[in-house]
C-alpha cells in the first residue's frame, strides 16, 4: 500500500445464454426446435452456472461497471483530501482509511467520510513482522467493533512486496474471522513478493483455509498514467494463478503518478458488485 508522503509504502464472467427474437419469415417447425433445444442447455447447465457465479466475480469487468475511490493514510476531515481530489482528480466513489494504523480512521472521521456520501475501504496494517495471524485478526475485529462498523465488511490485510507472509500466517488470519460477521481479505502483490506462492499453496492443499478471502491488488502498476477519474483504465488486475477472489485494484501508487500537483492519494477501483463489503 503506498504511503505518499508520509511513508513510501502507504473464471472468466459467466457468459448467460441469450436467444434472439428471430428476424425475418422462419418455419414454425425450426423455432420451436431450437426453443426447446435452449430450454435443454439451461437446464443442463443451471446448476454449474450458479455454483461458478462467484467464480465468474472475479473476471476482468470495463471500467463503467467499477467504482472509482482512493485510500490514503491522511485523515481525510483534517487534510481538505475529498475536496482537493474531487478538485484535481474527479470525485471518488469510495475511501481507502486504515483501522489499524498510526493515522487510524476514527468514529468522527467516518462519520465525515459517510457524511460526504462516501463508502469506507477498510484497510488493516498492524505490523511488518506477520508473526501471529490470529493476533493481528483479532485486534482488526476489535477496532471494527468499536467503530461500529456492521457485520458483513470486508478487512483487507496490508501485505507489501517485502512482508514475510506465509501459508500458516495466512490460514491463521481468515481462521479468525469465523463467527466475527467481517470477510478477511489481503492487499497484496499477485505478481513479486512471496504472498502469492504463499496464498496459491493454500489453494492447492487447503482450500477451505482461504475459502471467503477477498483480494486487493496493486498490480499492475500503471507508472506514469493519468490519475483522473476520466481516464482511469478498465477494471483489469493481476491475480494469483491460482482460484481467488480479487474484489480491489490499486492502479497507481502517489509516487508514481506524472509530475505536477496532486493530492496524498492512490487511485483505486473496485467491481460494483462488491460494494457490499465496502462500509456505507
Amino acid at each position: 500500500m503506498a504511503r505518499a508522503v508520509v511513508d513510501a509504502r502507504c473464471g472468466d464472467d459467466l457468459q448467460e445464454a441469450q436467444f434472439l427474437a428471430h428476424r425475418g419469415a422462419r418455419i414454425a417447425t425450426v423455432a420451436i426446435a431450437l426453443s426447446t433445444f435452449g430450454s435443454v442447455l439451461i437446464a443442463q447447465h443451471g446448476d454449474a452456472a450458479h455454483r461458478a457465479t462467484l467464480e465468474a466475480q472475479v473476471s476482468a469487468t470495463s471500467s463503467t461497471g467499477a467504482l472509482w475511490g482512493i485510500d490514503t493514510v491522511d485523515n481525510v476531515q483534517t487534510s481538505n483530501i475529498l475536496a482537493q481530489t474531487t478538485s484535481e482528480l474527479g470525485s471518488p466513489q469510495f475511501v481507502g482509511r486504515y483501522l489499524i494504523y498510526s493515522s487510524r480512521i476514527s468514529s468522527t472521521e467516518a462519520q465525515y467520510i459517510h457524511g460526504q456520501g462516501l463508502s469506507i475501504l477498510l484497510i488493516d496494517d498492524p505490523n511488518r513482522a506477520f508473526t501471529s495471524g490470529s493476533v493481528d485478526a483479532r485486534q482488526a475485529i476489535a477496532q471494527a467493533h468499536t467503530l461500529a462498523v456492521p457485520q458483513g465488511i470486508a478487512i483487507f490485510r496490508d501485505v507489501e512486496t517485502s512482508d514475510p507472509i506465509s501459508s500458516p500466517y495466512i490460514t491463521a488470519y481468515v481462521a479468525a474471522f469465523a463467527g466475527s460477521g467481517y470477510i478477511p481479505g489481503f492487499y497484496e502483490n499477485p505478481i513479486n513478493g512471496v504472498f502469492a506462492d504463499a496464498y496459491c499453496g493454500l489453494v492447492a492443499a487447503n482450500p477451505a483455509a482461504v475459502r471467503g478471502a477477498l483480494l486487493y491488488s496493486s498490480e499492475p502498476e500503471r507508472t506514469g498514467s493519468d490519475p483522473h477519474r476520466a481516464l482511469r483504465p478498465n477494471y483489469k488486475p493481476d491475480q494469483p494463478g491460482c482460484s481467488n477472489h480479487t474484489a480491489a485494484w490499486q492502479y497507481l501508487e502517489r509516487g508514481l503518478f506524472p509530475s505536477g500537483t496532486f493530492p496524498n492519494v492512490d487511485v483505486d477501483e473496485l467491481p460494483a458488485r462488491f460494494s457490499h463489503v465496502l462500509w456505507s
